[in-house]
């Protein structure tokens, strides 16, 4: 729980703690020949998993892409 003292100034979050980016490389040949959709997939559960986990109510939103 966050407890602020009305002397606390809010501010905006900066946009370069709005957003995660990252890559990843697998040398499972099965995994190495996914379709896009499948790797889209993958990171929707990802998203799910994250928003209904332990920091769940820390988010307003999230989603992911597979470009």
């Amino acid at each position: 729980m966050c407890d602020l003292s009305k002397n606390e100034k809010l501010e905006t979050i900066p946009p370069k703690h709005l957003s995660i980016s990252g890559s990843f490389t697998t040398t499972n040949i099965i995994m190495a020949n996914w379709s896009r959709m499948m790797w889209q997939n993958i990171v929707n559960r990802a998203v799910r998993m994250l928003a209904s986990g332990p920091f769940g109510s820390h988010f307003v939103s999230a989603f992911a892409t597979v470009s």
